[in-house]
This record gives structure tokens, C-alpha cells and sequence, in this order.
């Protein structure tokens, strides 16, 4: 009896992995990743992509009820997981607490500064682009020191 079950569900499974509506999912996404396509399909999540200019796009799919905070954690773990898969040999450590100190996101001419403010409420909306931009020097003020700890 269980061996007529464990074949349907293969059966199944494999019914499913070949669905050409199916197709342009990766098999190898985890159960977040598939959440946020689902999202993205009944209209609760936008796909946006984030320039950075010698560098190609990122492209990230994100909740309306998202902050720019979660915008900016979702491109570290992309960049992360793009380091990974290029696998050049060589391990790079990231540093995104200088990062997001010298580099802010722009959208429309906007400088994203606020870390809490929610994406619905910028406009942005599905197919936006966000740019990579350095943070310019403010003549006459000082940073205030770095902590290494």
C-alpha cells in the first residue's frame, strides 16, 4: 500500500516539474523564495531591480509592506549568494557597515536615506529601478569616528 503511494507522489511531483507554467521556477529555490513568487502573482509584491553601474542589476522581489532597511539586508544576501555561485577561488568579505556609509539607494532622484520608511509609501512599484549611488561629502561637517569592535 505504501509503495502505490510513494509512486503517485512521484508521479506527481514529476507532473508538476515538468508544468510549463512551472517553467520558469528554479527547482533549486527555497520556500521563502516560492512565497515571494506567489506574492508577486496575486499582487502583494513588486519586482524591482537595483543598478549598480560596472557591476550588472540585482533583481529582488519585495513585499509592499517592505522598509528600505529590508530592501538593503535582501541586496546583501543576493550579493552573498552571487559571490557564492561565481565561486572564483577566492573568498571576499564584504564590508556592509562601510558600505551603506559611503553608498545610499536612489529612486527617481530620491535619495533613500530614511531606513524605515515603507516601499509603498516612495511609489515604488513593480518594474522600478533602484540606483547605487555614493554618498557625496558634506563640506564643513565632520563624520563622527568609526567603532571597530
Amino acid at each position: 500500500m505504501s509503495e502505490h503511494l510513494v509512486e503517485e507522489l512521484k508521479e506527481k511531483i514529476n507532473q508538476l516539474l515538468n508544468d510549463e507554467l512551472l517553467s520558469d521556477v528554479s527547482p533549486s529555490l527555497s520556500e521563502k523564495e516560492i512565497d515571494s513568487l506567489i506574492a508577486v502573482e496575486k499582487g502583494q509584491a513588486f519586482r524591482i531591480r537595483v543598478e549598480r553601474e560596472p557591476l550588472r542589476p540585482i533583481n529582488l522581489i519585495v513585499g509592499q509592506s517592505y522598509s528600505v532597511k529590508d530592501i538593503k539586508k535582501l541586496i546583501q544576501v543576493t550579493v552573498e549568494r552571487m559571490e557564492k555561485e561565481e565561486k572564483t577561488g577566492r573568498k571576499r568579505r564584504i564590508s556592509w557597515k562601510f558600505i551603506w556609509r559611503a553608498y545610499c539607494l536612489v529612486f527617481d532622484g530620491t535619495k533613500l536615506l530614511d531606513d524605515n520608511v515603507i516601499v509603498s509609501q516612495l511609489g515604488i512599484k513593480q518594474h522600478s529601478v533602484l540606483k547605487f549611488t555614493r554618498l557625496p561629502h558634506q563640506k564643513g561637517r565632520h563624520s563622527k569616528a568609526w567603532k571597530w569592535y
